[in-house]
């Protein structure tokens, strides 16, 4: 039934526009938000009289916030201060601040939080809390579960956390709220910490906790079997993808179940972010400034104290980029593209690098081939293989590489040396044997050369750019940070399609750093098969940049130029000096250099007469110097034979290169 907006409350309207913002709603497309609204009127006036009960109470029994205003003495609405006043007056505040005059007059109560009111009464069926630090979202949790457990009969409540220590904070106060009434109290039939924290009630209504175990892999084991009418998760994005798809299962057998997530969002994009985004779930964004709290005083010192990210978090509630993530997801984003797996092909414009992660029959091998294309200097993840589960994986995985190798001819092909030690020694001996029967131009032959063992616990040897000196790095973090700097210059592209590669980048973390200052990583989605692919790519990557920039191998400069004799200097007057006329004379046709060989006697041009300053490019040729004919390149011998591509031989004795079918 469409709600008639007429009979809700400001807060449905205001609701309705902004999921039309959110979601970019067309004309034609439906509210899907499972809701009855927000009534004006809970019970008609007509309808009260005949009940012949106190109207309040009645009303309580459909309104949360003035339920646990009457039963619990709690107060989400105080604009004027008396209530905060009244209680500061009891000497029932506790440890929360005491009454203050001015603070109240500016309609700043302590008790004043109207925003707890609106998520306590939307009658939305899945709802999401997004928001920042110390903005009592567990509070409304504890409040809901508690006016749900009183006013139905044999209503059964599961709440999940990813730590024990949310679930003792959730119970806790559960029970100093039933304890603070007599009327709950007395209602309480069992109240029990183990084997799970239970409250159950006297109307058989109860609540149990579960802890799923934060990245324990269990999949929330100790939740399973259970079964609820409403499911509450807290600090959901600190759980796991399949902690939460495990405990979904528990309201599949209550057609008008309730399920609400609440946390304070880390970054992640999981199922906490797919929740807050979805068209089903009514979601509530609120930042901590609201909070009656705050001043300027909390406003500095999180600034200062807090990561421009972890204040994005914790104080604004936004989503931000994960701290811990070591892909952010801007840059994954923008790496992705439009373009499927063997949409590229092997031609002259390209240069590849293959990436192996050897892996147990379980998981199977991972082989990864990265393109380096000339024309836009962008690397390409241009396809990709899954040796998978057999009698004989790894040889299967090494026969593989071999027949990629002659597809693709990579210019290096990185392996993990921890599990692939043996494999290596199979691909070079393989290699070898290629090169002694069929030749070095044979594409097998190389194998036994272009194979280079990439030990992650070992350090690996860099150049350093300005000493040209070797100088050890940790290998695992050199692998991890090169490829981030690939995503962050944005020149890496992969195919958008690949959602399981995205899920591992954006899951990939730094689960904590040793004493030696170096980080561990750890796969923190437990859904997308692990970190093998990242490992094969990061592997591919670092080959490019060990075996053709600087870091890897000296690079010298290429260019001849002649000097005077050792120990000699031109003074500036030499430089100004014109070629006398005996060296002019004696100067060779043809001489495009200015200068010529120190024992020839010519001294240099000057400065204006030099072919570069006249804006003409000088057209030497290295033949042309003298003493350098011996070596002048016979072109019509090079006509006559013409150099061999290195794919003259394939393994089967045939010439052409294997293909791959997609091309």
């Amino acid at each position: 039934m469409p709600l008639n907006l007429n009979e809700c409350t400001q807060n449905c309207t205001s609701c309705i526009r902004s999921y039309i913002g959110k979601h970019d709603l067309q004309k034609g497309d439906s509210f899907t938000i499972s809701c009855k609204g927000i009534p004006k009127q809970y019970i008609p006036d007509d309808i009260l009289a005949s009940l012949g009960v106190n109207p309040e109470i009645a009303i309580a029994s459909q309104d949360p916030v003035l339920w646990a205003s009457m039963f619990l003495d709690w107060h989400c609405l105080d604009p004027n201060g008396e209530i905060w006043k009244r209680k500061s007056e009891d000497g029932t505040l506790g440890e929360l601040p005491r009454y203050n005059e001015e603070q109240a007059k500016a309609g700043r109560s302590i008790f004043h939080r109207p925003y707890q009111a609106e998520m306590l009464r939307c009658s939305a069926r899945h709802k999401v809390f997004r928001c920042g630090r110390q903005l009592g979202k567990t509070e409304c949790l504890c409040i809901s579960i508690l006016f749900h457990l009183w006013n139905s009969e044999g209503f059964k409540i599961v709440v999940i956390a990813p730590y024990q220590s949310q679930i003792d904070l959730i119970f806790t106060r559960l029970t100093n709220l039933l304890r603070s009434s007599s009327l709950l109290s007395n209602s309480i039939e069992r109240s029990v910490k183990a084997p799970n924290y239970q409250i159950i009630l006297k109307n058989k209504s109860q609540a149990t906790g579960f802890t799923a175990g934060s990245r324990s892999g269990g999949d929330a084991a100790a939740a399973r079997g259970q079964t609820g009418n409403m499911l509450v998760f807290d600090e959901a994005d600190y759980l796991s993808t399949s902690d939460v798809d495990a405990c979904l299962a528990i309201v599949t057998n209550f057609p008008d179940h309730t399920v609400w997530m609440s946390s304070t969002p880390t970054g992640r994009r999981e199922r906490f972010y797919d929740v807050c985004h979805s068209t089903t779930f009514r979601e509530f964004h609120y930042p901590s400034q609201i909070n009656p709290n705050w001043n300027d005083d909390l406003e500095t010192l999180y600034r200062e104290q807090l990561t421009e990210d972890g204040y994005k978090h914790e104080i604004l509630g936004e989503f931000g980029e994960q701290e811990e993530g070591v892909y952010q997801y801007k840059y994954v984003a923008a790496a992705q593209s439009n373009y499927k797996y063997g949409d590229f092909a092997p031609g002259p414009n390209w240069n590849f690098m293959f990436g192996v992660d050897w892996n147990d029959v379980k998981i199977g091998t991972t082989i990864a081939i990265v393109g380096f294309n000339k024309h836009d200097g962008l690397f390409y993840l241009v396809d990709k293989y899954i040796v998978t589960r057999g009698q004989r994986t790894q040889l299967a995985a090494c026969q593989k590489i071999a027949d990629l190798n002659r597809l693709w001819r990579p210019d290096a092909i990185y392996v993990d040396e921890g599990f692939g030690t043996t494999q290596i020694e199979v691909l070079r001996d393989f290699g070898g044997r290629a090169r002694a029967q069929h030749g070095a131009k044979h594409p097998d032959a190389a194998l036994c050369e272009i194979v280079k063992p990439y030990n992650f616990s070992s350090n690996v040897q860099i150049r350093d750019l300005f000493s040209k000196q070797l100088v050890p790095k940790p290998a695992k973090p050199f692998l991890v940070e090169n490829s981030v700097r690939r995503f962050e210059n944005y020149s890496f592209k992969y195919p958008k399609e690949d959602e399981k590669y995205t899920a591992q980048l954006l899951g990939y973390i730094i689960c904590r750093v040793s004493s030696l200052g170096r980080p561990q990583y750890e796969q923190q989605n437990d859904k997308c098969g692990g970190d093998h692919m990242i490992d094969a790519v990061n592997l591919a990557l670092v080959g490019f940049t060990l075996e053709q920039s600087g870091f890897g191998k000296a690079k010298y400069d290429n260019k001849i130029a002649f000097s005077r004799g050792i120990g000699s200097a031109l003074s500036p007057q030499a430089h100004r000096e014109p070629y006398s006329e005996s060296a002019r004379a004696t100067a060779p046709e043809g001489d495009r250099l200015g200068y010529l060989r120190p024992d020839q006697g010519i001294l240099p041009k000057a400065p204006d007469e030099m072919p570069i300053a006249s804006g003409k490019p000088p057209q030497l040729k290295l033949w042309s110097i003298p003493g350098w004919s011996s070596d002048r390149q016979d072109v019509e011998s090079a006509k006559r034979h013409p150099r061999r591509d290195r794919s003259i031989l394939t393994p089967r004795n045939s010439r052409q290169r294997p293909k791959r079918t997609k091309f």
